[in-house]
């Protein structure tokens, strides 16, 4: 009975382990994006597999936290970053 309780938290330890693995691999770029909007500036970092999709997410972010609905959301996020670095 003991030994199928070790083996089921190896099972779990294992499978946890593969998950953080396979997750680790898919984050391999990251953007700090600043936007302005309203009079107000705020700056965010997202990470993605790729640049194209980390800016935008970290634009969306920003964007969410500087605009109040959706019309204002659609057009913070149709404007241009006022600075992108992306790694």
């Amino acid at each position: 009975m003991l030994s199928r309780t070790y083996l089921g938290i190896l099972i779990l330890l294992a499978f946890g382990a593969f998950v953080v693995y396979l997750a680790a691999g898919q984050f391999d770029s990251r953007c700090h994006v600043c936007m302005r909007f309203n009079g107000q500036i705020i700056c965010e970092t997202a990470l993605a597999s790729d640049p194209s999709s980390a800016q935008m997410q970290a634009t969306g972010s920003a964007c969410s936290q500087l605009s109040r609905g959706v019309t204002d959301s659609f057009n913070c996020t149709a404007m241009a970053p006022i600075s992108v670095k992306c790694e």
